[in-house]
């Protein structure tokens, strides 16, 4: 037992022996970073990058910089120094970067990104693809340090630095914006729309800016178009592609534009994939530019009051794994005219014949009537205005074609609009004065709420109500009411000449 005492003893003094010999390490001071996004933007899609350029430590209102040697070279090739021997050190690093003054600061953050990037410099931290719309995002247990920020896929390069010196969270706010694109319809002549009559041709014009992919040895950008049924791509002139390849143009600003050629697919050809990916590389001295991509479409007789298109950017440095945009709508709606055509005993009256007109004018003097294509009281304003055997008449039906109304015009672009009753069914009065019709879009983003108005009466129904008349049959002449008369006329002939004769016999007596 005493053995056994005396053995412990020995290893408990050889224990405490050797923790005593034994080196306390103080943990290096650590803070957090909080990496915000700027206003309107989210960081979906977006990587973070963190490089710790200098080491710091801090003694109440005293810090001290040591370059991380890591990142020396790409230190001094950003300041545009020269790496002589011995190369600069901390001190002189940290001197120069302090005295750079304004633009200067961003001028060195985004020359060392674009160094980093070209060498393929390891990060200190990344936050990795951030899937989420998040607005910000914490890099946790960072060493004390003076930090870079670089938020990947920006439209500019550009990053950010700061210091992280403190155990709390710091706060930095990039600069960068994602990439993406706006979309505008207009007409052939280049003035925005905001609706569409079947048949005709809408230019659309997408714009962006091309981004900086330095660094990059990979840098997709594609454009992707879908079109709801009631268009179709086609060339400035209306001609549908006969095949798959579909021709658009391209334009750095003011630049002269330049052919490119998207891919079409899906049913009908009604998706557009634009490939601009060499583009954006082989265009990089125009960085930060905007550019506009400019195609057509036409207005067929499917087209409803929905019809849109959407448009979506695909971007990224790796292709697999990019980063495609919140799709962006331009919204061409097409209007119906919808008429109820009445008389007092008659709930949907038939056989009403009407044409509709641009003006008014044109509704007086019966000239350059809207062709129309269609019947049974459902008509489609014609994709072909001009040209033989076009039809003009619209006959309304003796039972609803739609809800509340016999007659129908679908395909009418927001505006003025005269409806002329050419034509009265047997036993009825037509209305003779034009019919003034307004289709409004909304001040909103519905496109289901437009109105329609009657002579600048609102027809909450969307119905335009016309009546025609009816009466009992007027006399005419050589009828019974004229040989009544006749015969009463000679009675009182008759009548006045007995009554001469009697008075000249009293005379004569």
């Amino acid at each position: 037992m005493k053995k056994l005492k005396r053995m412990m003893a020995v290893l408990l003094a050889m224990v405490m022996a050797l923790a005593m010999s034994v080196t306390v390490f103080a943990a290096e001071p650590q803070g957090s970073l909080k990496v915000k996004v700027n206003e309107n933007n989210t960081l979906e899609g977006q990587t973070l990058n963190v490089y710790k350029l200098f080491d710091l430590s801090v003694n109440g209102t005293n810090y001290a910089y040591t370059v991380n040697e890591t990142y020396k070279a790409g230190i001094i090739d950003a300041l545009n120094l020269t790496e002589e021997d011995p190369a600069p050190d901390s001190a002189a690093l940290y001197n120069a970067i302090s005295e750079l003054e304004g633009t200067e600061v961003q001028n060195f953050a985004d020359a060392f990104t674009a160094y980093a990037l070209t060498n393929d410099l390891t990060e200190t931290g990344t936050s990795g693809k951030i899937e989420s719309d998040a607005t910000d995002y914490t890099f946790d247990n960072l060493d004390y340090g003076y930090y870079l920020v670089y938020q990947t896929g920006t439209k500019e390069l550009q990053s950010s630095l700061v210091s992280v010196d403190k155990a709390g969270v710091t706060e930095v706010d990039l600069k960068g914006e994602a990439p993406s694109i706006t979309k505008d319809a207009q007409n052939t002549a280049g003035t925005s729309i905001d609706s569409v009559e079947i048949g005709q041709i809408v230019k659309y014009v997408i714009t962006g800016t091309i981004p900086d992919t330095t660094g990059y040895d990979q840098y997709q950008y594609i454009i992707h178009d879908t079109l709801t049924d009631g268009l179709d791509f086609v060339d400035q002139n209306g001609t549908e592609p006969s095949g798959t390849s579909y021709n658009v143009s391209v334009q750095i600003e003011s630049n002269a534009a330049a052919p490119e050629t998207a891919t079409l697919s899906g049913t009908d050809n009604r998706t557009m994939k634009l490939d601009l990916s060499q583009w954006i590389r082989d265009n990089q001295a125009s960085k930060g530019q905007t550019f506009t991509v400019t195609y057509y479409a036409k207005v067929n007789s499917d087209a409803v009051v929905t019809t849109n298109n959407s448009a979506s950017l695909e971007y990224g440095n790796d292709p697999d794994s990019t980063t495609t945009t919140t799709p962006v709508q331009e919204k061409t709606p097409t209007f119906p005219l919808q008429i109820k055509k009445f008389a007092t005993e008659v709930e949907y009256l038939e056989g009403a014949t009407f044409r509709i007109y641009r003006s008014e004018t044109d509704a007086q003097q019966k000239q350059n009537p809207i062709a129309v294509t269609g019947g049974n009281g459902s008509y489609t304003v014609n994709p072909v205005q001009t040209g033989v055997g076009l039809s003009y008449d619209m006959v309304s039906a003796n039972t609803q074609v739609g809800t509340r109304f016999n007659l129908k015009l679908n395909g009418l672009a927001a505006g003025d609009y005269w409806i002329v009753e050419t034509d009265a069914p047997d036993g009825y009065n037509g209305v003779t004065a034009p019919i003034k019709v307004t289709v409004t879009v909304s001040a909103d983003d519905d496109v289901n709420n437009w109105t329609i108005s009657q002579n600048g009466h609102p027809e909450p129904d969307k119905v335009i109500d016309i009546e025609n008349s009816t009466g009992s049959i007027l006399p005419g002449t050589g009828g019974m009411g004229t040989i009544l008369f006749t015969v009463i006329g000679v009675a009182l002939v008759i009548v006045v000449a007995g009554s001469f004769v009697v008075s000249r016999r009293r005379k004569a007596e």
